[in-house]
Formats: C-alpha cells, sequence, structure tokens
C-alpha cells in the first residue's frame, strides 16, 4: 500500500493555492475531493449538506491558510488554533457494517471544514515525511516515501528546472 495515501487529500488542499477564492471554484475543489477518495467523507445519514457561498469559500481559504503555516517548520500557535476551531465543527464515530469511521458535523460548513482539518491535523501529526519542494519556483508539499527519507521535489518536471542551469554551465 502506498504510504502516501492515507495523506493525499490533506496534501491536495495544501497544494490547492487558488482553489478556494470564489464559491464555484471551491465547490469543484470539493467535489474532486471527494470523488478521488470516497471513504473519507463518510457521514451519517442525515447530517448537514454544505451550502458553498462567499462564507464557506472564506472559511475554507482561512482554513488552507493556517494548514500551510501549520506545515512549515516554525508553524505560529494561530495556525494550531484555526486547525482546532476545524476539528471542533464535528466529531468521529465508528458504526455501520463492516466497521468504517464516521463522522457528523454540527452545520453545514463543518462538513466540509471538519474532514480537511481532520486530514491536515493526521498529516501533520506523521509529518516526518512531508516536505515541501525543494525547487524555488514550486510552493507544493508532498509524502517523501522514499526509503531513506531524500526526495526534494513534488514532481520529476520541478527537478528537471532545478538542475537544468547546472548542465548548461557544465558544458
Amino acid at each position: 500500500m502506498d504510504e502516501a495515501a492515507p495523506h493525499a487529500l490533506a496534501i491536495a488542499f495544501l497544494n490547492a493555492e487558488g482553489a478556494f477564492d470564489d464559491p464555484v471554484a471551491a465547490a469543484r475543489w470539493w467535489a474532486a475531493a471527494r470523488e478521488s477518495a470516497p471513504h473519507l467523507f463518510l457521514s451519517e445519514p442525515g447530517s448537514p449538506k454544505p451550502r458553498f457561498d462567499a462564507g464557506l469559500a472564506a472559511e475554507m481559504r482561512a482554513l488552507h491558510g493556517a494548514a500551510r503555516a501549520a506545515a512549515a517548520a516554525d508553524a505560529p500557535q494561530s495556525a494550531a488554533a484555526a486547525l482546532g476551531a476545524g476539528l471542533s465543527r464535528g466529531s468521529l464515530r465508528l458504526a455501520g457494517t463492516p466497521l468504517s469511521l464516521m463522522f457528523s458535523a454540527s452545520d453545514g460548513p463543518g462538513a466540509v471544514l471538519f474532514p480537511l482539518a481532520l486530514s491536515v491535523a493526521t498529516l501533520l501529526a506523521a509529518g516526518k515525511r512531508l516536505r515541501r519542494c525543494a525547487a524555488q519556483t514550486c510552493a507544493a508539499y508532498f509524502w517523501d516515501a522514499t526509503k531513506n527519507g531524500s526526495r526534494r521535489w513534488c514532481r520529476l518536471s520541478c527537478m528537471e528546472r532545478a538542475r537544468a542551469p547546472r548542465r548548461r554551465l557544465q558544458r
């Protein structure tokens, strides 16, 4: 099993720069996230449904900023407090046959903010392998699943862009 799989939602959320600028973009990002990892969004029947308006988009933007700040090496306490506020919007419990983790949200926005805050908190708690791309022009985060923990770039194109100037100098 891929070690990065449990953290895919959190990493996608950290790298979703500009996805929460307006309600339509936020709703599209949320729909794509739900489609890619439906097992993370098992909510109890009768849970409130989110309404994507300017207020929810602003809350998602604030949570995104707090998550990126918390992922930085010197995370401010306010970032942890913002993630805690997202976690307070819902609760977890085991239910169903077979047993699965389900959440219930306190309100519509909580149905979005709680799973995002939970996935980011889980990622940060396991964060020894969370890295930021070494390319100066890239701000993406990734999960380093290499055996020795030496991965430096989020993708091959960033590595190539970083190494190309050195190869030109060697010629």
